[in-house]
């Protein structure tokens, strides 16, 4: 069974991995032995990709305060609350933390 060559999404390193779906369902996934990045090598997590790709456990939709809503009023929470951390603490209390792998399919 052939399966889809992707990237590796937990690091900016970008590693190239194979997934596959088989006929259950579940999926599996292996480094891609052709990519220059990994050349088939995967760290820990990029060998565990396989089992993360359930819906158990995610938030599938926008909340508020445990709430289901949409995406307008999620980000407009957001948007208020990270105002109001700026006006009481300053400019230097929020910061982000983002991959390179930010611009993968995956994201």
């Amino acid at each position: 069974m052939s399966g889809v060559n992707t990237t590796c999404p937990y690091c900016g390193v970008g590693c190239g991995v194979v997934a596959q779906r088989d006929d259950s369902g579940a999926v599996s996934v292996r480094g891609d032995e052709n990519h220059p990045a990994n050349f088939g090598r995967l760290c820990v997590k990029g060998a565990a990709l396989g089992e993360t790709t359930g819906h158990d456990g995610r938030l599938l939709y926008p909340q508020v305060n445990g709430e289901r809503t949409n995406w307008e009023t999620a980000l407009d929470a957001a948007a208020s609350r990270l105002c109001a951390i700026i006006d009481t603490h300053g400019p230097q209390a929020v910061a982000f933390y983002a991959s390179g792998q930010l611009l993968t399919e995956d994201y």
